[in-house]
């Protein structure tokens, strides 16, 4: 009898381990459709005629992330046997960013997989080596459709809904100040993020107001420094919204005004950086999704041979979390 791994039914299937494990033990909660899918794989993978696994795919990724999620993604990597090059890009500027995937473009044989801002020479890029028949998958932060072949990543705008809906019912139906912390509009998950905060505030929650920004780009020492100097302007705000990284920051320039205490705080991503603001209450909740169940999608769709039947947007579900139901991909 073939031995499968966890692993061979993550690349058949796209799902996580943490869901894969699930569904094959019985821990924790399980659709029922996900679990069809995982026993079907797994009888497909172990019967006497099947092929043998999907061979690992090669691939390259150049990554543009937080801290956090990078070290969540290497891992998944490296647990994915994938083939290619992994680009850590983790605050690299925008020069940095686009002579990495200029050189990955080269090779118009291997599929990229990319996180980066979106920009006017990023975007001629892109469009040049898909043009050439390379394929390229834009993962968490989505590029023009024009210069990539599939989008893998949460929906955002419904994820800054939920934290406007998340804001609005904890504060109870009465005037109050909330302030935004900004990561970049050239990501466009961040830009799509305050849209739905916005509109869902605006549509649901009028009595909430957004009183102030802070201008954080993924950056605890930038997003410290806004954050006091938003809370130095507008002391009366009740929530904050950080809709990007630079969690860590917020939390001390909250902990430095004597605010970490009464001041509700939602943020994205649950990773070894947010994991202990989390348990301590500095965060309240933090909406995510697994970072493994998004890197084996988008290794998935760039190992399809019949892409062009997949769907050009494949959007995966996310959590609300906070101390008491922590996820494991979240592990500090």
């Amino acid at each position: 009898m073939r031995r499968v791994t966890v692993a061979d039914i993550m690349r058949e299937t796209g799902l996580s381990r943490a869901t894969v494990d699930r569904a094959l033990n019985g821990r924790g909660r399980v659709h029922d459709r996900t679990r069809l899918v995982v026993e079907e794989t797994l009888r497909k993978l172990m019967s006497p005629g099947a092929e043998g696994p999907a061979r690992p795919v090669a691939a390259d990724i150049a990554l543009r992330v937080g801290k956090g999620m990078m070290g969540q993604m290497r891992a998944a990597w490296e647990a994915s046997g994938a083939k290619g090059a992994f680009h850590d890009l983790h605050m690299a500027d925008d020069v940095a960013v686009l002579r990495s995937v200029e050189a990955l473009c080269r090779d118009t044989s291997r599929p990229l997989i990319v996180t980066a801002k979106t920009s006017d020479r990023l975007t001629a890029v892109l469009a040049a080596a898909r043009a050439k028949g390379k394929r390229i998958i834009a993962m968490i932060s989505d590029q023009a459709s024009p210069v990539r072949d599939a989008f893998v990543g949460l929906d955002d705008r419904a994820a800054g809904q939920t934290a406007a809906f998340l804001i609005g019912r904890m504060l109870g139906d009465r005037p109050t100040t909330v302030g935004v912390v900004l990561g970049s509009p050239a990501f466009r998950n961040h830009e799509d993020r305050e849209i739905g905060f916005r509109s869902g505030l605006r549509a649901n929650f009028p009595k909430v107001v957004i009183s102030g920004e802070a201008q954080g780009e993924d950056s605890a020492d930038l997003t410290r420094n806004a954050v006091n100097r938003l809370l130095r302007d507008q002391p009366a705000l009740g929530a904050i919204y950080n809709v990007g990284g630079g969690n860590m920051g917020l939390v001390e320039a909250l902990r430095a005004a004597g605010r970490a205490s009464d001041m509700l705080v939602v943020g994205h991503e649950v990773n070894p950086v947010t994991t202990p603001l989390l348990r301590a209450g500095a965060m309240d909740f933090a909406i995510a999704g697994d970072p493994a169940n998004l890197l084996s999608n988008a290794l998935a769709l760039a190992g399809d041979p019949d892409l062009a039947r997949s769907g050009a947007e494949r959007h995966l579900e996310f959590g609300i979390y906070t101390r008491f139901n922590l996820p494991g991909f979240g592990a500090a």
